[in-house]
């Protein structure tokens, strides 16, 4: 019995390690990516306030400031300093876009600023498993304003969208980022290998990576079978267990009917030998 108890155990272990065979992806880390600002591309902060310095060894010059094409005029909101530095008192979505400062004097040229908003909400699993002929979505949950750029690399190698080639398709995702989201239908195992979505906005650059695995179309048999394979294995063993232990018990009882019958004999032979006597 306690065989049989830690065969049955063992049996369902083996189901579920074979269970366990499916296709799946493994996720990645979920934290919101942000990028690293430069001098020239500054991410937006609600209600924080910021500097854009035109020449840091500038003193006591006059400065032109424009926002989107259009001259600023010094307020509560927008104050220029003598050291050619614009100060956002207090950030607003409306502050968002293209600053611009020129200082006046010979030889000077315009010097470009950008105010944006970039976030990756969801990095790629680590690793995406799909079947051969399957399809295969990748999404990369960016969202930006302005719009950033999105470029899907395929081992380093730019992935474009080509009328000779219409398993791959580009669309927006539902931030309305173009090319954010690539499907490839069906998949092949040349699609193998490691797949990256680079996001640039002006100077600001971030990427998430993602491992494609390609499986054998016939690969989800093999949990099933080894299954099949383990139940049978086990029923044998069960079997040969209960024979095995059976077969003493029936030799023991033919032995007993045997000395019975050799008893009753030897009895009858005696009560035989008196009545004669």
């Amino acid at each position: 019995m306690k065989l049989q108890i830690l065969i049955l155990f063992s049996s369902l272990i083996g189901l579920s390690l074979g269970a366990g065979g499916g296709i799946g992806g493994s996720s990645g880390s979920s934290a919101i990516g942000s990028p690293t600002e430069t001098e020239n591309t500054r991410l937006f902060k609600k209600d924080q306030s910021l500097l854009l310095t035109c020449d840091y060894n500038a003193t006591n010059v006059e400065t032109t400031w424009k926002k989107n094409g259009t001259e600023i005029e010094p307020n509560d909101h927008f104050q220029i300093h003598s050291n050619s530095t614009l100060n956002i008192t207090s950030q607003t979505e409306s502050d968002l876009g293209e600053f611009s400062c020129l200082i006046k004097g010979p030889g000077e040229e315009e010097k470009y600023f950008y105010l944006v908003d970039l976030q990756l909400h969801k990095h790629l699993p680590k690793s995406t498993t799909v079947l051969e002929n399957d399809k295969l979505k990748l999404s990369c949950l960016v969202e930006g304003n302005p719009h950033p750029n999105v470029q899907w690399l395929k081992d380093g190698e730019a992935l474009q969208p080509d009328e000779n080639n219409t398993r791959l398709v580009f669309s927006a995702n539902t931030y309305n980022v173009t090319n954010a989201i690539l499907l490839i239908q069906p998949i092949l195992k040349s699609d193998y290998g490691n797949y990256v979505c680079l996001i640039s906005q002006h100077s600001l650059h971030l990427n998430t990576t993602t491992e494609v695995r390609v499986k054998d179309i016939y690969a989800a048999l093999w949990p099933f079978l080894g299954i099949v394979v383990e139940v049978t294995i086990l029923c044998a063993i069960i079997f040969i267990y209960e024979k095995r232990r059976i077969k003493p018990n029936l030799a023991q009882a033919d032995m007993d009917d045997i000395n019975e019958q050799k008893n009753a004999a030897d009895h009858s032979n005696e009560t035989e030998v008196r009545q004669r006597k």
